[in-house]
């Protein structure tokens, strides 16, 4: 399999699935997706960017196994109702996958047509703080309880702020961190409550598969750009996995005497961390 070497400015990408698609205007397509992102928030208008690869392909296919397993993380049924999670994904406004031949043809098969986006763009601009920086004063994340509160708490230290180039996050939109996809009305009244309340024009997702049933419905509750960047929030969180795809040069910032034992860790291989007071 053929691995292209792609860049992203003010990243590293060292991961154990690099991008093996052919892209030629992989670059273009950066530029364009940030001008299509500020065009659409200064516009004031409400869209969903959902983001598709091999875990969304399990759950889609109910096929149990890694995070699809039930009692890991996002459920704890074996005998599923995927209707409203099969239904949700056809009404999200635009479906992204990352460049690898795998999720393309998984993607081809669920949707019939061209992906929208690439999610490697979406990411990418995590690790060089393009979303934070960009949309200071107006960026919110949606994600499990115990790790926004942490982000919260981070979002205290000005040396983290500084990191990331901005004054705080606007809102922070809290879910269960566990077993959202057993509960969808419950989380959809959360939603409901928090997100009519907000303030912030673009959100940050990461809430694992309870986004292809609930990510459609966050535009009835306020006007904003809803971005699935799924493990991304555990990057805000410090608690990132560096060889996920751009996040090699990514600071995990961690505080001293924090509880970690409440925050749902995928994989530890956080080899750069930094610990603040």
């Amino acid at each position: 399999m053929h691995v292209y070497d792609y860049k992203i400015p003010d990243t590293i990408n060292k991961s154990h699935c690099q991008p093996s698609l052919q892209c030629d205007d992989f670059i273009e397509r950066y530029e364009e997706f940030k001008e299509f992102i500020k065009d659409l928030v200064s516009a004031n208008e409400s869209k969903t960017f959902y983001k598709f690869s091999d875990g969304e392909y399990y759950w889609w296919k109910n096929n149990q196994v890694g995070s699809v397993s039930p009692g890991c993380r996002d459920s704890n049924i074996i005998d599923r109702d995927l209707t409203p999670f099969h239904e949700g994904i056809q009404k999200c406004d635009y479906n992204g996958i990352n460049l690898h031949p795998d999720d393309y043809v998984h993607f081809k098969e669920v949707f019939n047509k061209e992906p929208d986006f690439l999610v490697d763009h979406a990411t990418g601009l995590i690790y060089n703080k393009w979303w934070t920086e960009t949309f200071n004063g107006q960026i919110g994340l949606i994600g499990g309880d115990a790790k926004l509160d942490l982000v919260s708490e981070l979002c205290t230290r000005q040396e983290y702020l500084d990191y990331l180039k901005f004054d705080g996050f606007t809102d922070y939109i809290k879910l269960p961190q566990r077993y959202l996809c057993d509960q969808l009305e419950h989380a959809e009244e959360l939603l409901a409550d928090q997100l009519s309340k907000s303030k912030s024009k673009v959100f940050l997702i990461g809430i694992g598969h309870a986004q292809q049933a609930l990510l459609h419905r966050m535009k009835k509750y306020t006007d904003a750009v809803f971005m699935v960047v799924g493990s991304g929030v555990c990057a805000y969180a410090g608690v990132q996995d560096n060889r996920r795809p751009w996040a090699a040069g990514w600071t995990n910032y961690q505080l001293k005497d924090y509880d970690y034992s409440k925050i749902d860790i995928w994989r530890d291989n956080m080899y750069n961390k930094k610990v603040i007071e």
